[in-house]
């Protein structure tokens, strides 16, 4: 589980933004909401001061009055910030991104550049930390993993059944979340887009320093290398090994520095520390 990044690299070239072609179709309509506001506060004269940037990137912030007619590519590919730099995503990488405009895709998915941040508050929609975490859990999407099976549907070209309602769609991710439960989910996500809980055990990463004090900048780095470590280790675990353990995720840790692991539920904490 991913944040967004600021840093972003705009496609050369691409189809322009599709979002019922996005994972998660049955966040659309929230999609649509964020998008249409986003535009709306593009186009007027405070918009740096509702969008929380500075000048310097007024020109990306007008850009996003065109933003349904922009080019976009593969999430994994359009950001590009410290993490991302570091995680080196791939095709097949098993990851979930949450932004304050989709609110969560897959690393697939094709987005444009955009600006805006879950922090933002936006007229009409108000916070949105607040508002992606009541459609998010509306939507049955929170901690649920419902991506490998709604891409499997879309490389094979099939589709939903002629007619299925939204609600019968929001009942076929529930059953593939239930399916999934059994998968091993890491928390990678800053504070303001923790707005879903995982199903089951799951684990989330500090960083500090060799006093112990918290890292945070560089700890974006660090996070994308236990990222990339994580999902080769996934994808060098043998089929039919079950979920991986709070062993084997902190001996992955453990190759980045000096790992202590503590326990407060189904929530496991990594602490890595630096030399």
């Amino acid at each position: 589980m991913l944040p967004p990044s600021e840093g972003k690299t705009a496609p050369a070239d691409g189809p322009a933004l599709h979002l019922r072609g996005l994972s998660y179709p049955e966040l659309t309509a929230a999609r649509e909401r964020v998008l249409e506001a986003l535009i709306a506060v593009s186009k007027r004269d405070n918009a740096n001061e509702i969008l929380g940037v500075g000048r310097r990137v007024m020109p990306e912030v007008v850009s996003q009055r065109d933003i349904l007619f922009a080019p976009c590519a593969p999430a994994r590919e359009v950001y590009t910030g410290v993490l991302y730099e570091a995680a080196q995503l791939c095709r097949g990488d098993d990851v979930r991104i949450f932004s304050g405009l989709f609110g969560v895709t897959t690393g697939e998915d094709l987005i444009p550049t955009y600006r805006l941040s879950m922090n933002v508050s936006l007229p009409g929609i108000g916070n949105l930390k607040t508002f992606w975490r009541r459609e998010l859990a509306q939507a049955g999407v929170e901690g649920s993993d419902c991506r490998q099976q709604h891409c499997e549907m879309r490389h094979s070209g099939a589709q939903s059944p002629a007619g299925a309602s939204q609600t019968g769609d929001i009942e076929l991710y529930r059953d593939a979340a239930e399916a999934n439960m059994a998968q091993t989910t890491i928390d990678m996500r800053s504070g303001a887009y923790q707005v879903t809980a995982p199903y089951g055990d799951w684990w989330d990463l500090r960083v500090v320093d060799s006093r112990g004090k918290v890292i945070t900048h560089a700890a974006k780095h660090y996070r994308g290398l236990l990222t990339r470590a994580l999902l080769d280790a996934g994808h060098e675990r043998q089929p039919g090994l079950g979920k991986a353990t709070l062993t084997d995720v902190a001996q992955v840790a453990g190759t980045l520095g000096h790992v202590e692991v503590t326990h407060d539920g189904l929530r496991h904490h990594i602490t890595l520390m630096l030399e």
